[in-house]
C-alpha cells in the first residue's frame, strides 16, 4: 500500500505540472491507494482442510485526472493510471483525458472552495499497522471459539456431524489526497476497519447460524474473534431441526440483518439525488412527505462508527445527512454533479413532488468506491453513504417484540435481497437463510429450517406502520455493500412468505 507522503507528493507535483497547460480551466487529481486483506475461513469437521486458507490481498493504487477546457467550460476529460505516480504517467494519462472531452450541458464544474479550512486527515488508527499475522491469529481464534462452543454440545458426539464453518475476517483500508486548480492546498484523508461474517453449518441437525462484526481498531477485531465462532456454532445448535412452515402471510420480526439489506438493496438507492432526477427513486414525488412511520429516522454518518471519512471523493467536507426524520423524508445523499442536475431539473417538481420545491442538497456523499468499500483512484464520483443509521422511537425489547406479534416468524438472517418491477416500485424478494424461529403465543418456539421461505413484499409493508420496534440497534454488515448499517428489529403485521419449491 502506498503511503500517505507518496500520495501528497504526487498530487502536489501533479498540480504544479498542470497549471501550466494553457488550453485547461480547471482540474482534479485524484490519488488513492487501497488495500483489502482478506483470511477466509474454511473449516470442515469431516473432510480434510486447512482452517485458514493462505491470505489474500487485493491493492489498488492509481490516479485519476479530470479536466474542464477552457473553450467551454461544459467540456470535461477524465482519464486514469494504475500504479505509477510519475510525471511520465500523467502526461500519458492527461493526453487520454484530452481525447476523451465530451461537451455535457449538465456539469457545473470541479468541486469549488469549501468555504472554510479543510478537515484534518482522519486518524490513522492501529488497523492501519496491522500484520497478516495479527489477521490470520483472529481467524484462528474464530475457528477456535466455534470448535470449543461445537465439543461442549451433545451434536459433537454424533455420528458424522458435518460441521462447517466458513467466512471472512477482512481489513479494509484507504488513503486519498486530491489537488484541485479551485482549493488552495491538498486534501487528503485515510480510513481503515474491519469486517467479518462467520456461518456455521451443523450438517447432522440440518442447523445453520451466522455472526458479523465490524469496528475500526485492532482491539476490537481480537474482541470479536474471540466471540464470532461461538455465536455462530451456538445460533445454529440452538435452531437445529427446523420446521418447514407453508405458504402464508405471517406477521413477522425482521431482525437488524435482514433490516440492513432491505435498506441496502432498497431504500439506500432511493435517497439520492440521482434516483430523483431518473424517476427510479421508491419514494417519487414524495419529498417532505411521510414514507415511513413517525418512529423512525435514518441518517448517514461519516464520523459515527467504523468506517471513517472526513472529506468525499471530490475533496468537500463530508458530514451527517438527515434522510428521514421522524418518518419524514429530508435529506438526500448528493454528489455535486447530481445536485446540479436535480436542481436545474425542469420536472423537479413532478419528482420531487411541492414540498421539495425549496429543498437543497448538498453534495456531502460523493464516493470513487469498488467492491467492498474501498475508495478506489478508477471510478467516478457516485452517492454513496457510510455509516447508515437507523433509530426507532419508542422501542422496546425482544420479549415485548415477541408479544406484538403473538403468533408468526422470527426472520433473523436474509440472502439474495433484490428488487422486483424496478427500484421506483419497491417490491422485493429474499430467502430466509437461517438464525430464524416460530413464535407462538408470543413466546419463542421451534426452530425455522434454513432456506425454506421467500419473502415477497414492498418496502411500505417493512418501514409505513410496524406494530413495534426494538430499542437497541446493532451494527450489521452487507455482503458487498459500501455501508456500514446500525439498525434496530422491527416487528410487521403481515409479509407474504411463499414455501421455497412451491409454485407461486
Amino acid at each position: 500500500m502506498r503511503s500517505g507522503a507518496e500520495l501528497r507528493e504526487f498530487a502536489a507535483a501533479a498540480r504544479r505540472a498542470l497549471v501550466r497547460e494553457s488550453d485547461i480551466a480547471a482540474f482534479e487529481i485524484y490519488a488513492a491507494s487501497t488495500e483489502n486483506r482478506i483470511a477466509r475461513i474454511s473449516y470442515t469437521s469431516d473432510i480434510p482442510c486447512r482452517g485458514v486458507e493462505e491470505l489474500k490481498t487485493l491493492h489498488a493504487d492509481g490516479f485519476q485526472v479530470r479536466i474542464v477546457m477552457r473553450r467551454d467550460p461544459h467540456e470535461v476529460g477524465a482519464a486514469f493510471d494504475a500504479g505509477d505516480f510519475t510525471l511520465e504517467a500523467l502526461r500519458g494519462a492527461l493526453a487520454r483525458a484530452r481525447r476523451a472531452t465530451v461537451v455535457d450541458p449538465h456539469f457545473p464544474g470541479l468541486a469549488p472552495p469549501p468555504g472554510k479550512p479543510a478537515p484534518a486527515s482522519s486518524a490513522p488508527g492501529d488497523l492501519s499497522r496491522a500484520t497478516d499475522s495479527t489477521l490470520a491469529r483472529c481467524a484462528w481464534s474464530i475457528i477456535g471459539g466455534a470448535l470449543s462452543a461445537f465439543g461442549d454440545s451433545t451434536a459433537a458426539n454424533t455420528r458424522n456431524p458435518g460441521l462447517v464453518l466458513g467466512g471472512d475476517i477482512s481489513i479494509i483500508r484507504d488513503r486519498i489526497a486530491i489537488a484541485n486548480s479551485a482549493f488552495s492546498g491538498l486534501r487528503t484523508d485515510q480510513s481503515a476497519y474491519f469486517s467479518s461474517s462467520v456461518t456455521a453449518i451443523i450438517e447432522a441437525l440440518d442447523a445453520k447460524g451466522t455472526a458479523s462484526e465490524l469496528g475500526a481498531s485492532v482491539a476490537a477485531m481480537r474482541r470479536a474473534a474471540a466471540h464470532l465462532g461461538r455465536d455462530a456454532v451456538a445460533g445454529a445448535l440452538a435452531l437445529r431441526g427446523g420446521e418447514r412452515p407453508p405458504s402464508g402471510i405471517y406477521r413477522v420480526i425482521l431482525g437488524p440483518q435482514p433490516i440492513a439489506e432491505i435498506l441496502n438493496y432498497m431504500v439506500m438507492g432511493s435517497l439520492t439525488t440521482g434516483a430523483f432526477h431518473t424517476s427510479s427513486s421508491a419514494y417519487h414525488g414524495r419529498f417532505g412527505e411521510r414514507v415511513m412511520d413517525a418512529r423512525l429516522s435514518l441518517y448517514d454518518d461519516p464520523q459515527a462508527g467504523a468506517v471513517r471519512r472526513r472529506i468525499t471523493c471530490e475533496g468537500l467536507p463530508a458530514r451527517r445527512v438527515d434522510l428521514i426524520r421522524d418518518g419524514r423524508l429530508v435529506g438526500l445523499l448528493s454528489t455535486l454533479y447530481d445536485s446540479h442536475r436535480l436542481a436545474t431539473d425542469d420536472a423537479r417538481a413532478e419528482k420531487l413532488g411541492a414540498l421539495g420545491l425549496k429543498a437543497e442538497f448538498a453534495p456531502a456523499n460523493a464516493y470513487r468506491l469498488g467492491e467492498g468499500g474501498g475508495r478506489r483512484y478508477d471510478s467516478h464520483p457516485g452517492s454513496a453513504g457510510t455509516n447508515v443509521i437507523m433509530r426507532a422511537r419508542g422501542g422496546v425489547s425482544m420479549p415485548e417484540l415477541r408479544r406484538a406479534v403473538g403468533d408468526g416468524i422470527h426472520v433473523g438472517r436474509v440472502w439474495y435481497t433484490y428488487p422486483i418491477n424496478g427500484q421506483r416500485a419497491g417490491d422485493f424478494t429474499c430467502t430466509i437463510s437461517g438464525d430464524s424461529y416460530l413464535i407462538r403465543g408470543g413466546k419463542r418456539a421451534a426452530a425455522l429450517a434454513p432456506n425454506c421461505l421467500r419473502i415477497n413484499a414492498n418496502v411500505a409493508q417493512v418501514f409505513d406502520a410496524p406494530l413495534a420496534a426494538s430499542a437497541r440497534s446493532s451494527p450489521q454488515i452487507v455482503w458487498g455493500a459500501p455501508e456500514a448499517f446500525e439498525v434496530p428489529a422491527l416487528a410487521i403485521g403481515g409479509v407474504g412468505l411463499t414455501a421455497v419449491g412451491a409454485q407461486d
